[in-house]
Order: structure tokens, then C-alpha cells, then sequence
């Protein structure tokens, strides 16, 4: 009995690993990922924004980042 509470366990604990991973990689609500998404920013990170997400490969732009980090590839990662 212990070993299949065990097994249970194992398997729940490897579920909730599956789940919990692509969910880590989902939008967070603080990037831009369109235009219109960097019209909501103040004007001075409005035109980095717009400049990160009009690249020719996929970016999105993180205005809580620190300078220089914040124009991020669309690679899954947030």
C-alpha cells in the first residue's frame, strides 16, 4: 500500500512539474508584444518599446527590466 501512495504521489508531483512549467513561460501582464500594448507606456519608453517590437525577428519589451535588458527575443522565455 505504501509503495502505490508512493507511486501516486510520484506521478502528481511530475504533473504538476508539467504543468507548472509552461505556465512559467506565459505572458506576465508587464511586457509589450504589439504597438498598440507600447501605447499604454510614458513616452520616453513608448519609443524603445515600439523600436523593440517592430524588429524583423519577434521581440517583446519588458519596461520593469533594467536599461538594456528590456527588448527581449520571443523565444518562450518571458
Amino acid at each position: 500500500m505504501r509503495s502505490l501512495i508512493k507511486v501516486v504521489g510520484g506521478l502528481g508531483a511530475a504533473a504538476l512539474l508539467l504543468i507548472a512549467t509552461p505556465a512559467s513561460a506565459h505572458r506576465n501582464g508587464h511586457e509589450s508584444r504589439t504597438v498598440a500594448e507600447c501605447a499604454r507606456l510614458p513616452t520616453p519608453e513608448r519609443g524603445h518599446c515600439e523600436e523593440c517590437v517592430q524588429r524583423p525577428q519577434p521581440h517583446h519589451f519588458h519596461p520593469d527590466y533594467p536599461a538594456g535588458k528590456r527588448c527581449r527575443p520571443n523565444n518562450g522565455k518571458p
